[in-house]
């Protein structure tokens, strides 16, 4: 009997190994796929920057990442590029006046702190708070904007109204942005390579969330206005 019991156990363990290895391998493909994506996804908003001139190319690019991004998360299988593009050339206008307040903050900003190179700590502190709102202003209305059915003049509005009443979602925006930040500022390789598709793809995803969470506090009136009360 104690034979018999060895070898069901050795024969259950040879059975368990092909489908553990199996599961393995499953995840090293996902991980592959998905390392795959954010490459590609990096080369996009880099191509899609440089195709508007840069200055007027990184709203629709950034916009267009979050469009494949969301399509991504959404499980459908549509070509990333494809759908990139459609993006960037339908959205290039709308993209720009959804993203003005927060690209003029950022340089506003970036240009007082190139400036003021012995200003006091604490104006460098706040300046840099401002530009924190502008990149998280501007990740709010792109995702708002890919997420919700709404007027080009209402976005700006949600998205700053959004920032106010959910602090947490900002915070986390900012976490986010200031990680890929410090990652790539010890491994400068990894900015034409992953770092802005790996932004743009995990700020999405977060802004995904929170945007789900409040459309179940607020049920069907989410979908006509996300900050309705």
């Amino acid at each position: 009997m104690a034979h018999e019991g060895a070898r069901a156990e050795v024969a259950a363990a040879r059975t368990a190994a092909p489908a553990d290895g199996g599961a393995r391998l499953e995840r090293w493909f996902g991980w592959v796929d998905t390392l795959a994506f954010l490459g590609l996804l990096n080369l996009l908003v880099l191509a899609g920057t440089l195709a508007g001139g840069v200055v007027l190319g990184v709203a629709p690019a950034l916009a267009a990442a979050t469009v494949v991004s969301r399509t991504r998360l959404r499980g459908d299988t549509q070509r990333a590029v494809r759908v990139f593009v459609r993006a960037w050339a339908s959205g290039f206008a709308r993209a720009n006046l959804l993203a003005a307040p927060g690209l003029l903050a950022l340089a506003l900003t970036g240009t007082s702190l190139l400036l003021l190179d012995d200003a006091p700590a604490m104006l460098r502190v706040a300046l840099a708070v401002v530009a924190g709102l502008g990149v998280v202003h501007l990740l709010l209305a792109l995702t708002m904007d890919a997420h919700y059915d709404l007027r080009r003049g209402d976005v700006p509005r949600l998205a700053w109204t959004f920032l106010l009443r959910a602090p947490g979602a900002p915070l986390l925006l900012a976490a986010t942005t200031a990680l890929v930040g410090v990652v790539t500022a010890f491994v400068p390789g990894l900015l034409p390579v992953v770092s802005i598709g790996a932004w743009a793809y995990l700020c999405t995803a977060l802004c995904l969330s929170f945007y789900a969470a409040n459309d179940r506090r607020l049920g069907d009136r989410a979908a006509t206005d996300p900050l309705d009360e």
